[in-house]
């Protein structure tokens, strides 16, 4: 994407401004390692938002990052790289492609495996997360209404559950109220913490959507809970809320919420603000899909992914930690790179010197020759295999590196999962039906 903002220049500094809110509180819907490699320590200490480049004249230009953001008016919608020369001009191809592709993300924290993404009509990105949320909740809390026994502490003038001596003791023998009781008590209520989360996070989509179909839905929600209490809520609030398997159903509209609220994607800083940013970074989204659909269509070959280990030893102690992508014992390493190769690199193929080298290593250190670098399939960029060769002394065998571009996107959902599964197949022969 890169195109001009037609706005006044203050609304565009407001615009970059929230956009460095949002970088600071990111990664709040993504489970990271706690072994994180020394490229995302960098990052996560660069303060300035790097989700999209500013230029003087109000040229925009966006990074790895695909979804939506709005700023007071301003609505942009980011699609992958990999679309870039669709002709079609259809945005419900790549929102459906995204969907697909998140339903196998295991990293991502995105609850959206349950939403039928072959029937989504909406070309408004945001306006499709809102449809998504409002369609199911609504389905969901009609159909199975939910009431939690609540935990209320309060003063009353006859014992109920059980009595807080503390606060008895601090509240009432203190201040000559003896006679009244601090209690402690559970009642069966439908004005229960969950139900408070769904009807704050549906008020503030619905002062975000601007489609009649999505209002109708949030506002068929709110009729729902008109009994329940207008609390403001934050994704912490999501943390506190315990369901039973009886509401298994309900556990995916928990997941949205925590989604929602987090700063991540929904603007806290006001209860009237349409300010909304969901963005996700690419090079995560095809690493989990590439690792998510190979382990479900494969399980036999039991791959590991994100696998941890050390380079070196430094005095006995461990130094310089490696991470692959995908990894089989002694059969494959696979490395995903979100990157475009050059079709103007020669004998190098697109591949940067600083990957080879990265691949070297971590074929030495697990002593497995066949690696395989893995990029997305992209219309101008170079497609074709590759195959170095690293010989050496020092091993038995040479290292074979082997590169691969894989296509991961479809015009039908319905055939999506037998058409990648087949290309897969060409990827390399372990993936071969036997």
């Amino acid at each position: 994407m890169s195109d001009s903002l037609k706005q006044p220049q203050n609304k565009v500094a407001g615009f970059v401004s929230y956009l460095s809110t949002v970088w600071e509180n990111r990664n709040r819907f993504i489970e990271l390692s706690e072994d994180i490699s020394e490229e995302e320590q960098q990052e996560r200490k660069i303060q300035k938002q790097r989700f999209f480049d500013f230029t003087i004249d109000g040229k925009v230009s966006a990074r790895n990052y695909v979804g939506v953001v709005q700023y007071e008016d301003i609505r942009v919608e980011v699609y992958p790289k990999i679309f870039a020369h669709d002709k079609t001009g259809d945005s419900k191809k790549w929102q459906m492609n995204l969907f697909y592709w998140l339903t196998y993300c295991r990293k991502i924290k995105f609850p959206f495996s349950f939403a039928d993404v072959s029937n989504l009509i909406f070309d408004d990105f945001l306006e499709l997360l809102i449809y998504v949320f409002s369609n199911y909740t609504e389905e969901i809390i009609s159909r199975q209404p939910f009431q939690a026994y609540q935990s209320v502490d309060e003063e009353t003038t006859f014992l109920k559950g059980r009595l807080s001596f503390d606060n008895y003791t601090k509240h009432n023998l203190t201040t000559g109220k003896w006679q009244n009781f601090f209690c402690t008590h559970e009642p069966f209520v439908y004005d229960n913490r969950f139900n408070q989360i769904i009807k704050y996070v549906t008020r503030r989509l619905s002062a975000i959507s601007e489609n009649y179909r999505n209002k109708e839905k949030l506002n068929e929600i709110l009729f729902l809970l008109h009994d329940v209490s207008d609390i403001r809520c934050s994704a912490e609030d999501c943390e506190k809320v315990k369901l039973n398997p009886l509401y298994e159903d309900h556990k995916h509209i928990l997941a949205l919420c925590k989604l929602y609220l987090s700063n991540q994607v929904i603007d806290m800083d006001s209860d009237n603000s349409r300010n909304f940013c969901f963005l996700v970074p690419m090079e995560y989204v095809f690493e989990d899909f590439v690792f998510g659909f190979i382990a479900e269509k494969w399980p036999t070959l039991n791959f590991k992914s994100q696998s941890s280990d050390y380079l070196a030893l430094n005095y006995g102690k461990p130094v310089f930690r490696i991470r692959n992508d995908i990894y089989i014992d002694n059969k494959i390493i696979i490395d995903t790179k979100y990157k475009y190769r050059s079709t103007n690199d020669g004998l190098k193929s697109g591949v940067s010197q600083n990957d080879l080298y990265q691949m070297v290593s971590y074929a030495i250190r697990r002593n497995c020759k066949n690696v395989l670098l893995l990029y997305p399939q992209i219309e101008t960029a170079l497609n074709a295999s590759a195959w170095f060769e690293i010989p050496s002394a020092m091993l038995s065998e040479s290292i074979d590196i082997r590169v691969q571009n894989l296509d991961i996107t479809f015009d039908d959902i319905q055939l999506a999962d037998a058409l990648i599964k087949a290309r897969v197949e060409h990827i390399d022969p372990i993936f071969k039906p036997d």
